[in-house]
């Protein structure tokens, strides 16, 4: 639990800099945009905005960009390329056997990899009501972005980890699912019956 709690400051506190500095940039994009659409008859806005739906956007902006950051500023000293699936995995798994630290390591690389991308499967259904397939593709989109981007850093390139980003978006949208579920029954357990 220690060590979950350090990643979480970590990727915190690694992203405050670019939040603070990229949020404003986004913020004005979308006011142009919307005052764009505004402005031409043709591509009015054919839904009366919603400020759930931009509170949304903002938290999904803020979130790529700590997600961005954490893989792309904060070095890591690696620089490999893994193209054979589970390959890193599998290794970590045999190097559980040789020292008892491996095991920290595995979890902390399948459920890191899955963890980081719940919100993402979250956050593309309700903004943009995509289904599972969307969701998941989205995720694996974005995961593609960030493991090509990282080929000439000093990170490991690893398909392990496209694979465990798209499982996270996909659990991700479970949660979503399940969420939605409970708070349309709640709304329906208490309008009035008629």
């Amino acid at each position: 639990m220690k060590y979950i709690l350090q990643f979480i400051v970590s990727f915190l506190s690694d992203g405050t800099a670019f939040v603070l500095m990229l949020v404003p940039i986004g913020i004005f994009i979308r006011l142009c945009y919307l005052h764009f659409r505004r402005q031409q008859p043709c591509y009015r806005l054919t839904e009366p905005l919603s400020i759930s739906h931009e509170i949304g956007l903002l938290g999904l902006m803020i979130y790529l960009i700590l997600l961005f950051t954490q893989t792309f500023v904060v070095n890591s000293g690696a620089n490999e390329i893994k193209l054979i699936p589970f390959q890193i995995i599998t290794e970590q798994i045999a190097a559980m056997h040789d020292n008892d630290g491996s095991y920290f390591l595995f979890l902390f690389n399948i459920l890191g990899n899955i963890g980081v991308f719940i919100p993402i499967g979250m956050f593309i259904p309700a903004l943009f009501r995509k289904n599972l397939w969307g969701t998941a593709l989205t995720g694996f989109y974005i995961s593609l972005v960030i493991e090509t981007v990282q080929l000439p850093l000093e990170r490991t390139t690893d398909v392990d980890d496209l694979i465990l980003n798209t499982m996270g978006a996909i659990l991700g949208y479970g949660i979503y699912q399940i969420i939605l579920t409970i708070v349309n029954a709640i709304k329906k357990e208490g309008s009035p019956i008629r």
